[in-house]
This record gives C-alpha cells, structure tokens and sequence, in this order.
C-alpha cells in the first residue's frame, strides 16, 4: 500500500515542548530531527536530517564522523518517515556524487531522501533516483520554482517528494500545488501563534477545509 498523493505530511523542528507534542499528536504531524537524538512519541513520523544545511549557515564544513555518530544514535529509535542522505549545500552534481558515494555508508532499512539543488537537472537524477527513496526539494528559492517537476519524477518513479524549508504561506502553496508528499519548517515551534499560524495555512491549501493527514497509512511500507 502507497500513500504517494494522499496528502502531505507536516515535519515541524526537533520540540520536545509538551504542548507542542500535544498538538503534533491531534495534527498527526512529526519532527525533523537535525542535531538531538529523535524520541519520537507513538505512531510519529518523523524525519532524521543530515546537518549539512546547519554546518554550511554556520561556515563549517560538513562533519561525517559526527553525523554518523548521530546516526548511530538515531537508528535505534527505529525508521524514520524519510532521512536526508548527506549532500553539499550549493554543490550542484558535486553534491549528487556525494549522496550517492555515502550511500555504502548508510543503513538500507532506511528511506534516504536525494536533495536535489541549483545545478542539478532532471536527466541527471533519473538515472540515479533508483537509489533512492525519495527527493528532498532543497536549494534556492529560484530552483524551488521547479518543484513540479521535480515531484512528477519522484512519482514517476514511485518514490516521494518531499519540499524543504517551507516556511512561508507562498513556499507551504506552491509546495501543496507541485503535489508534494510532505513539507518541513521550524517556523511553526518559535511562538504559539506561529503555530497557530501554521495550522490555519494548512487548512487553507486543504481542499475540504480540514487538515489532510494519513491516518490509515501510518503503518504502511515506504516505497523503495
């Protein structure tokens, strides 16, 4: 059973506020985790992410010894909703060749998302996007104008589509009318009205009024 298209899943920041949890668990929402070990609560999906992005805004380079310690540690909280396989903030087909080198690397029972950036095209991800579980939609505001197309080949080819860093009511849209599969954002944890905020963003783009979530397809596989 595939959930491809049946609504798009909300990862918020790495919270462990119990009013946020509260409401992560009504909403059937998840966390993306980036530098704390995930705990998640029962039934969450939730999402594992390389650090690559943290380390580039704050002018490191990106550390692989700690990310697989990190990983080491996360692995034993079980399979996440999707995990970003390391890539190189602006790297273009650097960064293609990256992911898929650390792809030995990695665990299988893993869905390993490919982020996807400036400089990277559509015929170079098709031949490669077997690989992978998934497309994570990072890059420029610029390059996120592509989404559709970018969604259309990770369905295609029966995998994911996940839009990044979708903050905004405009990127939250436009990531909702490229038919993505789910979306991720901090925003939503800085202050409770953000929150709030966030919810009635989403309950715009929805297409009967209420929140899309998938509670009959918690438990069901990835595809590969």
């Amino acid at each position: 059973m595939s959930c491809v298209g049946e609504g798009m899943h909300v990862l918020v920041g790495e919270t462990g506020d119990r009013r946020h949890l509260a409401a992560l668990q009504k909403l059937g929402w998840g966390r993306m985790f980036v530098t704390k070990t995930p705990q998640p609560y029962t039934g969450e999906r939730w999402g594992f992410d390389n650090g690559a992005f943290r380390d580039w805004l704050a002018g490191r380079a990106f550390d692989g010894d700690r990310f697989l310690r990190r990983l080491e540690r996360a692995y034993r909280a079980g399979t996440p909703y999707l995990a970003v396989a390391p890539d190189v903030v602006a790297g273009g087909l650097g960064s293609l060749e990256f992911s898929i080198k650390w792809l030995e690397r990695l665990p299988e029972s893993w869905p390993w998302f490919l982020a996807v950036q400036d400089g990277m095209g559509l015929s170079d991800v098709e031949p490669v996007i077997h690989l992978f579980a998934g497309i994570f939609m990072g890059g420029t505001d610029a390059f996120k104008a592509t989404a559709p197309h970018w969604a259309a080949l990770a369905h295609r080819h029966g995998k994911r589509f996940h839009y990044g860093r979708a903050g905004t009511f405009r990127k939250l849209r436009r990531a909702h009318d490229a038919g993505a599969d789910s979306v991720d954002s901090a925003l939503p944890i800085w202050k409770a009205e953000r929150f709030a905020q966030f919810v009635r963003w989403f309950e715009t783009l929805s297409k009967d009024g209420q929140l899309r979530i998938w509670p009959a397809c918690a438990g069901s596989p990835l595809p590969g």
